[in-house]
């Protein structure tokens, strides 16, 4: 293999106390190699620079060290390209990954680039913009924005925000596609790539990547009462039958509601979105290198 035909994008701020100590493990490890391209970045936007150029210059892989957040900005540049992604999970719930049973144990996923098994994966659009994941509207987006905002990461940090906005605040919403129809009252929907939010909190079960379709679970209004057994049947991932959650699968949708609602993509809050959105998947459209 060339000199650096494989790069590294690691985002310096994502994870917690033990992820940061792999991190730098992690990145004292690739200094001793000569064929590795590596970018530790505090600013994760920077990342739309140096993956373009590096799929310019003919790499065969780019690895995002991170969660959600980075896989999605990651992807979104190889979409479409002869680059592959490889992926060393270090993020607060690393969704994606644990979909695709990548080890989180760094050396672990590192297998991959000696022996990649390669293959095609999906990606998703919603009002036109990139989520590999899930992309979702109303609750989990307001989540994330809080997230953003709380001094916790992990597990802990987003059970801390959750506990915090404990309001659900329900919107009248209609959820349609060519197979299926749901009208009434939400409080959030996601739209599914992948079958879980992360740490193996799983929303949408009989999601698959790369089958050319997504699941959009609506998760209907419910009273004070029922939340915790919601919340229990979710945690517990036995949600799957319940009478408070729709599922439509399909390869495009359209989400019609009044006035605005936040809109999130791969966990990240994007802004909000006003009276509609438009969603579709992009069929096996990400190159993907998993450890075999």
């Amino acid at each position: 293999m060339g000199k650096h035909k494989i790069g590294f994008i690691i985002a310096s701020n994502s994870g917690g106390k033990r992820v940061q100590k792999e991190k730098k493990e992690l990145i004292e490890y690739l200094k001793t190699r000569q064929d590795i391209a590596l970018e530790v970045l505090e600013d994760a936007q920077l990342i739309q620079k140096i993956v373009p150029n590096w799929t310019n210059s003919n790499f065969e892989a780019v690895y995002a060290c991170g969660g959600d957040g980075t896989l999605n900005l990651v992807s979104g540049e190889l979409v479409g390209t002869e680059t592959a992604m490889g992926i060393v999970p270090m993020g607060s719930g690393n969704g994606y990954a644990r979909h695709l049973n990548i080890p989180l144990q760094w050396n672990q996923a590192l297998k991959s680039m000696d022996n990649p098994k390669v293959s095609l994966r999906d990606t998703g659009i919603i009002n036109g913009i990139h989520f590999l994941n899930l992309a979702g509207v109303g609750y989990s987006a307001r989540i994330s924005r809080e997230f953003q905002n709380t001094k916790g990461r992990g597990l802990r940090g987003y059970l801390k925000t959750i506990g915090k906005n404990l309001k659900l605040g329900a919107f009248e919403t209609q959820v349609n596609n060519a197979t299926g129809f749901w009208k009434g009252k939400a409080f959030m929907v996601d739209f599914c790539n992948g079958s879980q939010w992360g740490n193996n909190i799983i929303v949408s079960p009989n999601s698959r990547d790369n089958d050319g379709t997504l699941t959009a679970v609506v998760f209907k209004k419910v009273n004070i009462a029922q939340i915790p057994v919601l919340g229990f049947k979710i945690a517990t991932n036995s949600s799957n039958n319940s009478m408070q959650i729709y599922r439509i699968e399909g390869s495009q949708f359209e989400m019609n509601f009044e006035g605005e609602q936040p809109l999130h993509v791969d966990g990240d809050y994007i802004g909000l979105a006003k009276e509609k959105v438009e969603v579709a998947v992009l069929n096996r459209t990400l190159k993907l290198w998993q450890p075999i």
